[in-house]
């Protein structure tokens, strides 16, 4: 059966050196309108106007369901491409990909797109050697294929969304005329503080998909303007946005990183390059011969750790981590039936 893939051949090349096959091309997509959140009239999300950053994620009324609303339109077309996935069968999704961009009829686009692949082992011994949920990961082919030879497995695409909004006091208005010269401190903190509640929840996503770490994929912030309603004058809004995939050890050694000595082959040998010298003399130096005989894997040595990129070590260590994992744990999952969103990431 024909397959479609957003893969070059170099990705292609790189998927299947691990084990791993495409499946075919998902796509999950959603339309929705930003709403404009406001509090009885005023521009702030607080009871009063205060010398500080009001932070979506720290209140409750329509700024903290505009937040809300920005992670379930993400998270809803990112399900929609998931779920493609496993309608063909595959084990994940890698080159996950967002695009946010304006709909000609009104409203937002938010689109989600990658390959789904599927492994070679999950073929051969069936459903002990799938996940129980694909994975979604923005890695490149290559970089997915680095990232499972260094024992580690991307479990999911996570979000940390922060919404922040600061009122422009007296004090403000005055530090941002054509005459003044400084910094405006208010500017400052609202841009420091939006950030840091990003990778705060950026960071809660990770811990509530069961992962280890997060590799990032692009971090953004946005500030926009809007009328006070009760004073005369523009307050501000900082969007920032981080987007990553979520990652999971499954085999790391101690000397994981570690440089191995450097094997140097001569090209043209001779007679008096035979023995444990190179033609410069220098002891250490090692014969394509000698080279071409420590590459082969020892007769007693498993097959699956012949080689730790080999197909056979890795899906094999990745099979048994898995299940490890889910008898450890309750397995939890990063999902969320809202669905996705964004403005202008």
């Amino acid at each position: 059966m024909a397959w479609g893939s957003l893969l070059s051949a170099q990705d292609f090349a790189a998927v299947t050196s691990v084990g791993f096959t495409p499946v075919g091309h998902v796509l999950g997509t959603s339309v929705v309108h930003l709403g404009y959140a406001s509090r009885g009239g005023r521009c702030s999300t607080s009871d009063t106007y205060s010398a500080r950053t009001d932070l979506a994620s720290a209140t409750s009324g329509p700024f903290e369901r505009l937040l809300r609303q920005r992670y379930a339109v993400r998270r809803r077309a990112l399900a929609r491409a998931v779920e493609q996935c496993r309608e063909l069968g595959g084990d994940g999704i890698v080159g996950v990909t967002l695009s946010i961009r304006p709909f000609p009829a009104g409203g937002t686009e938010f689109t989600v797109q990658g390959t789904a692949v599927r492994a070679r082992a999950s073929a051969a011994h069936g459903d002990t050697a799938r996940p129980a949920e694909p994975f979604s990961s923005h890695l490149s082919a290559p970089e997915f294929a680095r990232l499972l030879r260094a024992g580690w497995v991307p479990t999911a695409m996570v979000f940390g969304i922060a919404l922040g909004a600061r009122h422009d006091d007296t004090k403000t208005r005055s530090q941002t005329r054509r005459t003044a010269d400084g910094e405006v401190k208010s500017y400052t903190q609202l841009v420091r503080d939006t950030r840091k509640d990003a990778r705060a929840q950026l960071e809660k996503a990770v811990k509530s998909s069961g992962a280890d770490g997060v590799v990032v994929a692009a971090m953004t912030l946005h500030i926009g303007e809007r009328e006070c309603p009760a004073e005369q004058g523009r307050d501000h809004v900082a969007e920032a946005a981080i987007v990553g995939t979520a990652i999971a050890a499954f085999s790391v050694s101690a000397d994981v990183g570690a440089q191995g000595p450097l094997v140097i082959m001569r090209v043209n040998r001779s007679p008096a390059a035979s023995g444990t010298s190179g033609a410069s003399g220098l002891p250490g130096l090692r014969h394509d011969s000698a080279g071409s005989a420590a590459a082969e894997p020892a007769e007693d040595q498993p097959a699956d750790e012949a080689e730790p990129g080999s197909e056979g070590g890795v899906l094999d260590r990745l099979a048994a981590s898995r299940a490890a994992k889910r008898a450890s744990r309750s397995g939890l999952s990063y999902g969320d039936s809202s669905g996705i969103t964004k403005r202008t990431d």
